[in-house]
């Protein structure tokens, strides 16, 4: 926060948009058809001629003023270009901050699965759901990555289905049967 030039009212709003403590309660997550590091839909060309399309009401635009401040000189600014982002912005595999964002692990002691669909045969590494690539689905570290043969909507396939119940089932393994808490 320091490297800023913000008043502390802005480093307090920016430590609580950005900086995140861990649930105690939360101990495992499974990711369904993630783009950790966007979508290859959301392309340049896309982001502008959507941009074009949509108008923001003044009271959401002044927010993101102040926050599109904060970003003035830093890749995420550039990126910008001093316009309020959109949710095409936000999945576009050219945002810093979505590619800062992947690259952090889940916090220690949870445990992370992934559940990525490609549509086709093939090297699955190379592959696609027709929205997010493998390559921007796949985190180092998961736990267990599972590749399902099939389309970005997946979750009412049965592989999936079945993969989530095994998931389930390995975490009702490790929960204590009378208090409901974990063992690890």
């Amino acid at each position: 926060m320091e490297a800023l030039d913000t008043s502390e009212e802005q480093s307090a709003e920016l430590r609580r948009l950005f900086f995140y403590e861990p649930r105690p309660f939360v101990s495992r997550v499974l990711f369904i058809s993630t783009p950790h590091r966007g979508s290859y839909r959301a392309s340049s060309f896309t982001r502008r001629l959507v941009r074009g399309l949509i108008s923001l009401p003044g009271t959401v635009v002044s927010k993101g003023q102040n926050t599109l401040a904060f970003t003035k000189q830093s890749k995420a600014g550039k990126f910008l270009r001093g316009s309020m982002p959109t949710s095409l912005d936000s999945m576009s595999p050219e945002n810093p901050v979505l590619l800062v964002l992947a690259d952090i692990p889940v916090a220690p002691g949870i445990k992370a699965h992934s559940i990525i669909p490609v549509k086709g045969e093939g090297d699955f590494h190379e592959g696609r759901d027709g929205v997010v690539s493998y390559q921007s689905a796949h985190v180092g570290y998961a736990d267990s990555e599972f590749i399902v043969r099939g389309p970005h909507s997946c979750q009412n396939l049965p592989a999936t289905i079945e993969e989530v119940r095994r998931i389930l089932h390995e975490h009702l393994r490790h929960l204590e049967p009378e208090s409901g808490q974990l063992n690890q």
